[in-house]
């Protein structure tokens, strides 16, 4: 089946009530009957475990599986609620969509009269079967593969352009309406709220699924630009996973409605933990994509802009920065480093203090032996010429222009080498802060995984056992209905017994032994007088042995026997056998039937306990999927209060990580800083090596640095 060319529709239907889901699951149960007249009559319909029709229930339809006769498979579309123009809707849609030459479009085909249901007809839309699964159920499968993801990533993009190019708006793009295929090929489903040309004007059937809508979007936005809130939406979290895989299980709780951001992010995009992930990523791509997205959310939510896909290659955004930095952190990070500068030197010498310097060393040696051998006056002398002359020396060198900024350059560099220490410190520090909240994140995730595992199982338990009452209990009630049915065919033939018994009796008492002719007049009276006047009193005759004759006993209907005078053996047996003969000759005249009287009566008594147990049967269906239907509504609410619990854990830890995350790259901008800072005082310090005190006693003595 392709496109659908042509979509059949009735002409504008009135508005009215359409069946519930379960009205559907009750008529789709014969499908000869509900299908009269189409050529699904007899169709095999998908069934669950209690053997019912298996419906997918949505806002406005149950959708059922349905094999035809000649093995084509469709999806019918029964509606539970009526919408405006629906067929007038869906022949345009079909009209435009044959126009295409597109592979993201299912055939369809909108039946007015599709369904019989409690004896009115109401319409269908038969959809084409489409073997694939929804996004979130393919991504699930496929989270680990980038490459698989980032395909279907691209193949949206393109899917997104080809609505626009078509003038084509889906209205309802969500991850339950997408599907992916074993190749990778995307679907589109549920044409409920498509925009087509021949439609404008015309307000927008639905408004489409809550998580992929901007919160501004009223039913008056319906035109083919109606999708580019919600493609923007499903391409920033494709992008995001083929990025970084682990975004799935970290941004969204299973079975969640949404891919990675929901309505709540959508209508307070500066508290969205989610989206503070996104537009802090590493990943210079992603970040750039989600900060553009950000910037929709606050400056151009009621009307995006077109998507403005990724592909792999291109640059990155303007605003990236080259480090894996966050753009808030980038502009702090100085980029350049200045070059060393030049070596310091001494540039000035004092001639008296060079003359002092030179004299004094070539003196110094004949001074201290002079001082220790001749006079103790010449030591006092020795020793003050040079205090003296190290007193001028340091006053010369601490009068030196470079001195000065020497100190100070080895100084600054002690101050920035510990500063350099202190980041390094804290980098160490945060590393282990960074090992404990994943090891307590972890932790918290495989608690998750436990405590969503053990609900699942505690559910599966409780339907399992509801299956098994529900499946006992209708198991009791056939084996009540075969009992039923055994029954009056077993009273049926008792009662065909007796009244062919009767036949025979009536039939036997006609006969008259006296007139018979088998025996004479005084055995006859004899046996009169014993009781047995008519074929129909005795049942045979047996014989005892009294001496040396053998008498005839006439056994009786009661079991008695009785015996007579003047009937001997042989007459005996001539009466046995003109009974035997009476007896064949009223068994070829027994009847084989009821009378009509009675074999109503037995069919009026079954019907009623067949009636009665279809009543029970119905009863115990309907109880079953209430039970079925208050079953998943406790699991679901369990599930919600357990997903609020996690979401509420896994806010404050992902608060946690992402406070974290930009502080150790706080931390690593200002370890940077330091070790250049660190680098730069180190340099400038190194520049100064020559100023020492000791080399500026060799410049005095010799000029040269």
């Amino acid at each position: 089946m392709t496109t659908s060319p042509s979509s059949t529709s009735t002409s504008a239907e009135p508005v009215r009530a359409f069946p519930s889901g379960g009205a559907y699951v009750e008529a789709l149960q014969d499908t000869a009957l509900c299908f009269r007249g189409t050529d699904l009559a007899g169709a095999e319909v998908r069934v669950d475990a209690l053997g019912r029709p298996r419906a997918i229930s949505g806002n406005f339809a149950s959708v059922f599986s349905v094999t035809g006769v000649d093995g084509a498979r469709y999806a019918v579309k029964c509606f539970t609620r009526a919408a405006p123009e629906q067929a007038a809707r869906y022949r345009a849609i079909g009209e435009h969509l044959a126009g295409l030459d597109d592979d993201w479009t299912v055939g369809f085909e909108y039946v007015g009269q599709g369904v019989l249901v409690q004896g009115a007809w109401y319409p269908v839309l038969r959809m084409e079967w489409v073997e694939a699964v929804n996004l979130t159920r393919w991504i699930g499968q496929h989270v680990h593969d980038p490459a698989a993801i980032s395909g279907v990533a691209e193949r949206f993009a393109d899917l997104v352009a080809d609505l626009a190019a078509a003038g084509v708006g889906h209205g309802d793009l969500q991850h339950g309406n997408l599907l992916v295929t074993a190749d990778g090929s995307l679907k589109l489903v549920d044409y409920d709220g498509v925009y087509v040309p021949a439609l404008a004007g015309l307000p927008a059937a639905e408004t489409g699924h809550r998580n992929y809508q901007s919160p501004d979007r009223t039913a008056a936005d319906f035109g083919p630009e109606v999708d580019r809130f919600s493609a923007w939406v499903v391409y920033l979290s494709l992008v995001a996973l083929a990025t970084d895989p682990p975004l799935w299980s970290q941004l969204r709780d299973e079975d969640a409605e949404h891919l990675l951001l929901a309505e709540s992010d959508f209508a307070d995009p500066a508290g969205s933990f989610r989206l503070a992930v996104l537009t802090g990523h590493p990943d210079a791509r992603l970040r750039g994509l989600a900060e553009r997205f950000r910037d929709i959310l606050l400056h151009h939510r009621a009307a995006p802009p077109p998507l403005e896909p990724v592909r792999e290659g291109a640059a990155a955004p303007p605003s990236a920065p080259a480090a894996a930095l966050p753009s808030w952190l980038a502009e702090r990070v100085q980029q350049h480093v200045p070059a060393p500068p030049p070596p310091a030197r001494f540039n000035r010498r004092t001639p008296a203090l060079v003359a002092l310097t030179w004299a004094l060393l070539v003196l110094l040696p004949f001074g201290v032996p002079a001082a220790i051998l001749v006079e103790e006056a010449l030591a006092i002398v020795d020793v003050s010429a040079v205090l003296a002359w190290a007193a001028f020396t340091v006053a010369g060198y601490r009068g030196q222009a470079e001195s000065g900024p020497a100190r100070a350059a080895r100084a600054e560099r002690d101050r920035l080498v510990r500063e350099r220490q202190a980041a390094v410190d804290r980098v160490a520090r945060l590393e282990q802060e960074g090992h404990r909240i994943a090891g307590t994140t972890a932790s918290a995730k495989a608690e998750q995984d436990r405590r969503r595992r053990e609900l699942g199982h505690r559910h599966d338990q409780r339907l399992r056992a509801h299956q098994q009452d529900v499946r006992q209990r209708l198991g009791r009630i056939e084996r009540d209905r075969q009992a039923s049915v055994a029954r009056a065919h077993l009273e049926e033939q008792r009662l065909l017994v007796l009244r062919q018994k009767e036949h025979l009796r009536g039939e036997l008492a006609r006969s008259r032994l006296a007139t018979a002719g088998v025996c004479g007049a005084l055995p006859a009276a004899n046996l009169e007088a014993v009781g047995v006047r008519t074929a129909a009193d005795f049942v045979g005759v047996r014989y005892e042995v009294h001496g040396a004759d053998r008498v005839a006993f006439f056994v009786l209907v009661d079991g008695g026997a009785v015996s007579a005078a003047g009937v001997d053996e042989a007459t005996a047996a001539r009466i046995d056998q003109w009974r035997e003969r009476l007896t064949a000759e009223a068994a070829s005249t027994r009847p084989t039937s009821l009378p009509p009287a009675e074999q109503q009566a037995i069919e009026e008594r079954s019907a009623a306990e067949r009636a009665g147990l279809d009543a029970e049967h119905r009863q115990v269906l309907e109880e079953a999927e209430a039970a079925a239907r208050a079953l998943h509504a406790a699991r679901r609410s369990e599930e919600i209060a357990l997903a609020s619990e996690m979401t509420t854990g896994n806010t404050a830890t992902a608060h946690t990580r992402v406070a974290h995350e930009r502080e150790v790259a706080e931390a690593a901008v200002v370890l940077e800083r330091a070790q250049r800072a660190a680098a730069e005082g180190v340099a400038r310090a190194d520049a100064f090596r020559p100023i020492t005190y000791r080399k500026y006693l060799r410049f005095l003595l010799t000029g040269k640095n």
